[in-house]
C-alpha cells in the first residue's frame, strides 16, 4: 500500500455555490476559467452545461428554453461570473 496517499475530507474544501450539482461540477468550471484558448473554454462550458442537466434533472421543466437558460444562468453563478465563454443566453448579474 502506498503510504503517500493523501485524503481528502469535505471540511477541507471550499463550500459548494450550488450544492444541487456537486463538487466536481465546480471544479470543471475552475478548470474552464483557466483555459486561455476561447474556442476551447466555449467547448468545455457546453460539456460542463450537459453534465450539470445529467446530474441534477430536478431543475427540468415543461420548458426546455427556460431550463437552458437556468443551466447557463447556474454556471456563470458557480463561476464567480468569472467564466468569460459566449452563451447563448444573457450573463446574470451578480447580486
Amino acid at each position: 500500500m502506498n503510504s503517500s496517499l493523501e485524503l481528502s475530507y469535505n471540511t477541507d474544501t471550499t463550500k459548494l455555490v450550488i450544492p444541487e450539482y456537486g463538487r466536481n461540477i465546480q471544479k470543471m468550471v475552475r478548470h474552464a476559467i483557466k483555459i486561455e484558448n476561447s474556442e476551447e473554454r466555449n467547448k468545455a462550458a457546453r460539456v460542463i452545461i450537459k453534465v450539470m442537466d445529467l446530474i441534477n434533472p430536478n431543475t427540468r421543466n415543461s420548458n426546455s428554453e427556460e431550463h437552458a437558460q437556468k443551466l447557463w444562468a447556474h454556471l456563470h453563478i458557480i463561476s464567480d461570473f468569472e467564466l468569460n465563454v459566449d452563451s447563448p443566453y444573457k450573463k446574470p448579474k451578480k447580486e
